[in-house]
């Protein structure tokens, strides 16, 4: 099958609803009839949407969707979206026809999703319908891996959805609000947080009813109208709407997707409340907010200075905050309590979005949540936690202070914080939407990123509603995996050196032991720099007998005489290029933070990497949404005479021309101008 049309409506959809233009926004994928047909002349595409996917399905397949299933395995990356977005935007077309529908139950999904695919009913039945569920899950685990970047996930947790919608839950989520009731839900939010004294955020069952008894209710959509008085789908919408009530920052107005936004903070240090500001992705050093209010960029990390801005008392943490500035809003979440851990890289504790299984935490709860916090330790939380009320001068009015927190079993605490419901809500653990390896001993990962040493084997992580059953090396455990949501060691079970297979809940991963690295068999030609006096050259040969080569991964000369200086990079860049003060260029791989940090007691930051540099010197230059940053790497004066061989130096230096105001970088672009690029 000729995919083109196919891929050509996942580049579009991707645009659309995953690019970074949503950093900080949620993302719900609404697609109905009319905005398909809006995308595609948006998009000037020749083929239908329904056209291009149903080529891809073979509907009398036990596996109708095998061909779209082998196109994603062939198109992943590390940064495109699976290439799975046309067959779920069909998916959300089938469930808004069905939503639209005053007459038929939500169980006709799958003749609707047929009838689309097919022109037939009863063909693309629910027994088929598996792999499509499953794409839901990948795709929502790429955008969590993201944080922000690619928009914020409102696709459910597994946990989430009702057992009669474990696999079409996905798709319906998606379906029941379009664009018109996004803009108008800040306003609606503002309302009933006016009207309810009780803390926020409200449980998505009271905001729907509320929704039902606005006096504006009328604005909503036909569609999110009959959603929410579906009993089949209202379990669902409550949902969506209680998780766009927990990042709703307190304010009437919608904010646009492509509006940068950064996260207010609340800090704690030195026994004092105060305020910060965290951008998801590089920006300025200094912005200029509404009210008077500056953020100034710490040091060379993610987080910033709030001046200007009175610091948290009782007031100002209830409510959420919206600060706008040229190119950038700031905001934070309305919320009745307030939940800290420790921050490595700023040495002090700041607040968090969720709770972490495992971490110790801080609260801070005003009066009207402090009953559903309680409440959710007393059941989950392990021993060792203090409570102190009224007696710290630091502490708002009226709030309480919890200290120690612990929860070891995520899946109590999950379960805990939903029979309780309250602003407990909002900072659940994080949902996990697929199985994967987590820690364990690599040897040789620049051979093979999953080679592990015998003994030192990873912990597997199951997803969430995962029920154990699981084969590992195509043998049956019994008694099955214990899915509570916590890493299952693999090292207990003394597995042989060799391969080894986890297949469950129609998912795979493998990984290999080993007693200890394989050996590299010598090659019969090396290639590296040549050294001429003592400096390797701007350029590999193969080695000459007895003409000694510098080889490996280290910049500049070889030898004792080298001593090695260390560059610290930020990661998370598009590009890092080094530029040598000699003509020479190279682009610097960022590696992975090593598995075993995990194991530490203390787990260093991965906010930066090192480059190591051996008698050589320069600038790192790094791209970050489209911006390019010039950092000194113990430069010196330019020492060679330009060619056209030094046209790669240039090229990297032109491009980051206005990187930097330093004297010495300007000669270097002098420099490069006169080479040309």
């Amino acid at each position: 099958m000729d995919f083109a049309a196919y891929e050509a409506w996942q580049e579009a959809l991707e645009e659309a609803f995953f690019s970074p233009e949503w950093d900080g926004h949620p993302v719900v994928m609404y697609v109905d009839d009319a905005e398909v047909a809006s995308l595609q002349k948006r998009f000037a595409l020749d083929v239908s949407l329904v056209d291009a996917v149903s080529r891809g399905v073979d509907p009398g397949e036990s596996h109708p969707y095998a061909a779209i299933e082998k196109y994603e395995e062939s198109k992943r990356s590390a940064d495109g979206a699976p290439a799975v977005l046309p067959l779920l935007a069909c998916s959300v077309i089938a469930a808004t026809r069905m939503a639209n529908d005053g007459q038929r139950r939500a169980n006709n999904y799958h003749d609707h999703l047929s009838q689309l695919l097919t022109g037939r009913d009863g063909v693309l039945t629910s027994a088929k319908y598996l792999p499509i569920a499953w794409m839901w899950q990948r795709l929502a685990s790429w955008q969590l891996q993201w944080g922000a970047y690619r928009g914020l996930c409102t696709i459910p947790s597994p946990e989430d959805l009702p057992q009669h919608q474990a696999r079409i839950g996905y798709a319906l989520s998606q379906a029941v609000l379009r664009g018109t009731d996004r803009m108008l839900l800040p306003k609606f939010f503002h309302v009933m947080s006016q009207r309810n004294s009780t803390a926020w955020p409200l449980p998505g069952a009271v905001l729907v009813r509320g929704a039902k008894l606005w006096d504006q209710g009328d604005k909503f959509s036909t569609g999110f109208r009959r959603a929410i008085d579906d009993p089949e789908i209202c379990p669902i919408a409550e949902r969506l709407l209680g998780n766009l009530a927990n990042v709703w920052d307190g304010s009437e107005e919608y904010v646009q997707p492509g509006t940068p936004r950064a996260e207010l903070l609340v800090r704690f240090e030195n026994r004092r409340l105060g305020w910060l500001a965290r951008l998801p992705r590089f920006g300025e050093r200094d912005y200029q907010l509404s009210g008077g209010v500056q953020l100034q960029q710490l040091g060379d990390t993610s987080y910033y200075s709030v001046g200007g801005l009175k610091l948290p008392e009782d007031r100002s943490l209830r409510a959420g905050f919206q600060l706008i500035g040229e190119g950038i809003v700031v905001s934070r979440p309305a919320s009745s309590l307030v939940v800290f851990r420790q921050d490595d890289s700023l040495d002090c504790r700041t607040s968090v979005d969720r709770f972490v299984p495992g971490e110790e935490h801080m609260i801070i709860a005003a009066p009207e949540a402090a009953a559903d916090v309680e409440a959710v330790l007393d059941r989950a939380a392990s021993p060792g936690r203090r409570k102190e009320a009224g007696r710290l001068s630091w502490m708002p009015e009226g709030w309480t202070l919890y200290n120690g927190v612990v929860f070891d079993d995520p899946v109590t605490l999950k379960q805990t914080i939903r029979s309780v419901q309250g602003a407990v809500l909002a900072v659940q653990p994080a949902p996990q939407y697929k199985m994967y390896l987590q820690g364990g001993l690599r040897i040789a990962p620049d051979l093979d990123q999953r080679l592990y040493l015998v003994g030192g084997e990873p912990n597997l992580v199951l997803p969430d509603g995962a029920s154990g059953e699981a084969k590992l090396d195509g043998q049956a455990q019994d008694p099955p995996f214990k899915a509570r949501g916590v890493p299952i060691p693999l090292w207990i079970r003394e597995m042989p050196e060799g391969k080894h297979r986890i297949e469950a809940e129609e998912s795979v991963v493998e990984f290999t032991t080993a007693e200890d690295a394989p050996s590299l068999a010598t090659p019969d030609t090396v290639v590296g720099f040549p050294l001429a006096r003592g400096k390797g050259a701007a350029y590999p040969a193969a080695q000459r007998a007895g003409a000694p080569v510098v080889t490996g991964a280290h910049f500049g000369e070889a030898g004792t005489g080298a001593t090695p200086r260390v560059v610290l990079c930020r990661r998370g860049a598009e590009t890092t290029i080094f530029v040598s003060s000699d003509g020479r260029a190279w682009e610097v791989a960022v590696p992975d933070s090593p598995s075993w940090w995990s194991r530490l007691p203390v787990k260093p930051s991965d906010y930066r990497f090192e480059v190591e540099l051996r008698g050589i010197d320069g600038w790192i230059l790094q791209k970050r949404r489209g911006k390019w940053t010039a950092e000194a790497a113990y430069p010196s004066e330019l020492s060679f005479h330009p060619t056209a061989r030094h046209k790669p130096w240039a090229r990297a230096v032109l491009d980051a021309a206005d990187a930097c105001a330093d004297p010495l970088w300007h000669s270097y672009v002098s420099l490069a101008q006169e080479v040309g690029p």
